[in-house]
């Protein structure tokens, strides 16, 4: 079960992410922007928390089944496979409707990518929170 403290680093890291996310791809140039600049800080925001919940929603609920005993790893294996299922249900999308869902390999690409980050700040978020706690005596 995890912390309120830990729930709340998750979310936090996920509006980090979001907005790392907005900023990477305002570098790449892959995806084209959809609103204002105030819009799209909001929108990813809000999309990295969700993202943030689920992988650490799923980090939480096999973090004892996972190998290794990095946390770190964990919430970048969990991510990186969250990463993959969506990108399975886009490939169907694209064999459904080929001409409205096409395959985008930089997009996929930077996914991965931002997958990779997105376990990395829930990992440092985790390890923060676990290096604040304070063991009980007694």
């Amino acid at each position: 079960m995890i912390s309120k403290d830990g729930l709340a680093a998750d979310l936090a890291a996920g509006v980090l992410w979001g907005w790392l996310s907005l900023f990477v791809n305002a570098l790449t140039g892959v995806f084209t922007p959809e609103a204002g600049f105030v819009h799209d800080l909001g929108s990813f925001g809000l999309a990295g928390v969700i993202n943030a919940f689920v992988a650490g929603g799923l980090l939480s609920l096999f973090m004892g089944h996972l190998p290794g005993r990095s946390v770190m790893l964990k919430a970048v294996t969990v991510s990186v496979i969250l990463w993959l299922v969506l990108r399975a249900g886009a490939m169907m999308l694209s064999h459904i409707d080929p001409e409205r869902y096409h395959v985008a390999t930089w997009e996929s690409l930077q996914g991965l990518l931002l997958a990779v980050l997105m376990g990395v700040l829930i990992g440092f978020g985790r390890r923060l929170v676990a290096g604040r706690r304070v063991p009980a005596h007694g």
